[in-house]
């Protein structure tokens, strides 16, 4: 978002556009399109112009506003870390407490998920761009990357001895785009996701390469 202020001075400037965006100075940037001038006895005088743009403290600052009122709702007394990945477009939150904060994981991280949708779609509406908004909790996600990956690897072992093919179990889009990553090393080995959400999966399989005479 992108808008022109005008005002007698900067400073003035600078307030219409927080009064009006509601937000505080250092929630924005700016650009002087054009500085003040008195004129001569009053005459060819001109206004300040100022190009105001929402910055990633505005962002941040919405993000960590909407998971303090969520975990007051839960009750949960934890630290909320907000990074920017890419400025005004990717952040990664994390949450992280003494407990083991399941009830925001859910099972099989359902809960989570729908924390970050909710998140996402709170910041799209206060953005007139999309952002995106990665959360994890306790490192649940970063634990759950690592077990992912075994098991992908564990099923390549079971290929190579001779399985001809393997359904993993329900993951949701990003697990399975784990699962594909790590398989797309091994040419003899396809992978193929099955069903629908939540209950899709991954299949595993040996293809027979073709020998060129």
């Amino acid at each position: 978002m992108e808008k022109v202020f005008e005002a007698k001075n900067i400073k003035e400037c600078l307030d219409r556009a927080c009064e009006e965006l509601n937000v505080s100075e250092e929630e924005i940037d700016y650009e002087v399109l054009q500085e003040p001038t008195h004129g001569f006895l009053g005459m060819g005088a001109k206004n300040a112009l100022i190009k105001v743009k929402l910055n990633d403290k505005y962002n941040i600052k919405a993000v960590r506003k909407f998971l303090s009122k969520l975990l007051d709702f839960y009750g949960i007394n934890a630290k909320v870390t907000i990074n920017v990945i890419k400025p005004m477009v990717i952040y990664s939150v994390n949450i992280n407490g003494e407990d083991s904060l399941s009830e925001l994981i859910g099972k099989h991280g359902h809960t989570l998920s729908a924390i970050e949708h909710l998140v996402s779609v709170y910041m799209n509406k206060h953005n007139d761009h999309h952002v995106s908004i990665f959360v994890d909790v306790n490192d649940y996600k970063k634990r759950k990357e690592e077990i992912v990956k075994r098991m992908a690897e564990s099923a390549v072992v079971e290929i190579k001895r001779g399985t001809k093919r393997i359904s993993l179990e329900p993951m949701s889009s990003r697990e399975r785009k784990i699962v594909h990553e790590v398989l797309s090393k091994y040419s003899n080995i396809r992978s193929y996701s099955v069903g629908t959400e939540p209950y899709r999966y991954v299949v595993i399989e040996k293809i027979r390469l073709k020998v060129k005479r």
